[in-house]
């Protein structure tokens, strides 16, 4: 059976698309399915993430693989030759391009990670004009796709004069607003430096010999409510598969 593919995708940097497809594979990986995380980014940040987290040793278990695809190899080619896997989280370069249109071929859901820029919400409306071109040359079988706020600083939020524009060219684009918001968190920072996962940093706390009781209770319950978002995240797929009618795996979390 054909791996459910799914993509966090942009074509604004600095948006947290990488922040958000590590991090989510590496939760259906926590879940026992096999998760493959494919790095179709010329930055390779995925691919550093992930070679390091294994250097170091910090990755739980054998369900998350990764392959990296460069421009120069053949897209289906390299993907016929994976590694088995259950779901695939792809990541693609912050860039209109060839290989972004590759990927969102295969995929059956995207998210488009917005921020509080009006750029982030225009580029959201490029990303919704590829996929729904490709839905047509399909037949109609559309790609479902939802933009989802990523990395809000919610007390920033109640001052930020860009939220009603970035809201009102959202609506103009007749783009989908995921329920889901991902709040700002160190947490995410820390994984993307090349350690682990969420549940790596849970793992690391839980060991502290210097922690005391109240100092590791704090502190697990920071991380516990940065993979809260990527459940979310994960729910926001699910959603959009239901939705439209698409199958869908055994991925809900939690």
């Amino acid at each position: 059976m054909r791996p459910l593919s799914l993509a966090i995708s942009t074509f604004k940097g600095g948006a947290g698309k990488t922040t958000l497809c590590i991090n989510l594979a590496a939760e259906f990986a926590e879940q026992g399915l096999r998760a493959q995380l494919i790095d179709c980014d010329d930055q390779q940040t995925a691919t550093r993430w992930y070679e390091t987290s294994k250097k170091r040793g910090v990755l739980r278990g054998d369900k998350l693989s990764q392959i990296w695809i460069s421009p120069e190899e053949d897209f289906e080619a390299k993907l016929e030759t994976a590694p088995p896997a259950d779901v695939r989280i792809y990541d693609v370069g912050g860039y209109a391009h060839s290989r972004a249109v590759d990927v969102y071929e295969q995929c059956d859901a995207v998210l488009i990670p917005v921020i509080l820029e009006p750029t982030s919400a225009t580029r959201a409306i490029n990303v919704a004009r590829i996929l729904d071109e490709i839905s047509t040359k399909r037949g109609g079988r559309a790609i479902p796709y939802a933009a989802i706020w990523n990395n809000l600083d919610m007390i920033a939020l109640k001052s930020n004069r860009s939220l009603p524009e970035v809201v009102k060219i959202l609506t103009f684009g007749k783009i989908p607003i995921a329920d889901s918001i991902i709040k700002k968190s160190n947490h995410f920072s820390d994984v993307m430096a090349g350690y682990g996962s969420l549940y790596s940093k849970l793992e690391a706390i839980d060991s502290n010999p210097k922690l005391v009781p109240s100092a590791r209770l704090r502190a697990r319950e920071s991380v516990l409510d940065a993979i809260d978002s990527i459940k979310m995240v994960n729910n926001e797929f699910i959603t959009l598969l239901s939705d439209h009618g698409t199958r869908v795996k055994e991925a809900r979390l939690g």
